[in-house]
C-alpha cells in the first residue's frame, strides 16, 4: 500500500466513523477529501471498505514483523503488542468496523477470517512459550485460550456490548488483556504481569 493510499484510507476511515457509509461531497470536504480524489482511487464504497479492513489487518501484523520476540518473556510480548495496538489504533473506534460490517457483511467476513487465523497462531505460540517459561499454568490448552481470546476480541466490535460513546478502544482492549492473563497465569506469572503492566503505564505516561 502506497503512502498516498494509506493517507486516503485513514481519512475515509475517519469519514465512516463520523458520517457512516453514504458518501457526500460536503462531508468529504470536512475530512479533507474531494469526490474527485476518491473516485480516482476507488471504484466505490465496497472497495473503500475492503481497503480500510486491509489496512487495519496490515497494521496489526506489522507489529510482529517489526519486533523480534526471540528470548522475550511471553507476558512482555502480550503487553508490548497490546501497547502497540493502542498506539496504532488510537483513532479507531469499533463502530467503524461495525458500520462497515453491517453494510458489507461478506467483505467483513473475509477480513475477519484472515485476521483471526493470524491472531490464533500467534496466541497459541505465546501460550506454549509462557508454559515453558513457567509463567502460565501448565494445565491449560493453547488452542482453547486462543479461541477464548478471539471470542473476546470479537466482542470489541459489538456496539451493543461496548457502545463507542461510552468505551474507548484502549479501555476495552486493556480489559481484554487483563481477563486473558488472569485466566492463564500461575501466581508467579500474575505477579510478574502486574509489575510489568505498572512499568508500561509509567513509560506511556512519560511519553
Amino acid at each position: 500500500m502506497t503512502e498516498e493510499l494509506s493517507t486516503l484510507t485513514e481519512k475515509l476511515r475517519n469519514y465512516v466513523y463520523r458520517y457512516g457509509v453514504e458518501l457526500s461531497d460536503e462531508k468529504l470536504q470536512k475530512v479533507g477529501l474531494s469526490r474527485k480524489e476518491v473516485d480516482e482511487h476507488f471504484s466505490g464504497m465496497e472497495e473503500i471498505a475492503e481497503i480500510i479492513f486491509e489496512q487495519e489487518r496490515i497494521s496489526f501484523e506489522k507489529i510482529f514483523d517489526e519486533y523480534n520476540f526471540d528470548g522475550w518473556n511471553a507476558i512482555d510480548i502480550l503487553l508490548l503488542v497490546g501497547n502497540e495496538i493502542n498506539n496504532r489504533f488510537f483513532d479507531v473506534s469499533p463502530s467503524v468496523s461495525y458500520k462497515l460490517a453491517k453494510a458489507f457483511p461478506d467483505i467483513f467476513e473475509r477480513h475477519r477470517s484472515l485476521r483471526q487465523a493470524f491472531i490464533y497462531e500467534k496466541i497459541k505460540i505465546n501460550i506454549e512459550k509462557g508454559m515453558q517459561q513457567g509463567m502460565y499454568k501448565n494445565d491449560i490448552s493453547s488452542e482453547m485460550v486462543a479461541r477464548m481470546y478471539l471470542a473476546k476480541l470479537n466482542d470489541i466490535h459489538n456496539t451493543e456490548i461496548y457502545p463507542p460513546e461510552c468505551f474507548s478502544f484502549a479501555t476495552i482492549f486493556n480489559n481484554l488483556i487483563d481477563d486473558v492473563i488472569k485466566a492463564i497465569t500461575n501466581p508467579e506469572g500474575w505477579q510478574y504481569y502486574k509489575q510489568r503492566k505498572q512499568l508500561y503505564s509509567i513509560l506511556n505516561f512519560n511519553r
